[in-house]
């Protein structure tokens, strides 16, 4: 089972801030992430919107070990692209907080992700991963690539 760093930073060292992840749990994120992408109000926005949505929906496909490309470093890198990330994250969030407690097995495995959903997947790991999102949108993370003490997701 892999892990990828998640982090907005176009630097590449060892005093990079973000978290690691499993893979696993990162690909459903970004599958229901790629779900929540504001519909664009605007032409101007609208090839923004679907390239970030694309890139995760191909993110989330599980055919990554190690290295998702989750590309935030890209979509962290414009106002426009901050604004829809966060937006995402807010919407999903929401969502998950008023979903029941386990989402069911059966419907996440008609998200069209490669693998199999065995267990119905607890609901309190996806809310820890957005908040984790929205910290390292905000610059509330501390956490360093040579750090794994947190791994959103993964309690």
């Amino acid at each position: 089972m892999g892990s990828t760093f998640v982090t907005f930073s176009r630097e590449l060292s060892v005093d990079m801030i973000g978290f690691w992840m499993r893979d696993s749990v990162l690909e459903l994120w970004l599958r229901l992430l790629a779900l929540h992408v504001p519909e664009p109000q605007s032409n101007e926005n609208s090839a923004r919107s679907y390239i970030i949505r694309n890139q995760w929906l191909l993110a989330s496909l599980g055919c990554f070990n190690g290295c998702v490309p989750h590309e935030l470093e890209e979509v962290a890198a414009t106002a426009e692209g901050r604004g829809i990330l966060r937006a995402a994250v807010g919407s999903l969030l929401a969502e998950l907080r008023s979903a029941p407690p386990h989402l069911n097995r059966a419907v996440l495995n008609l998200l069209g992700m490669q693998g199999h959903f065995n267990e119905d997947f607890p609901t309190a790991r996806l809310v820890e991963v957005g908040v984790a999102f929205e910290d390292l949108l905000d610059g509330k993370l501390t956490c360093t690539v040579a750090s794994t003490e947190f791994m959103p997701g993964c309690r």
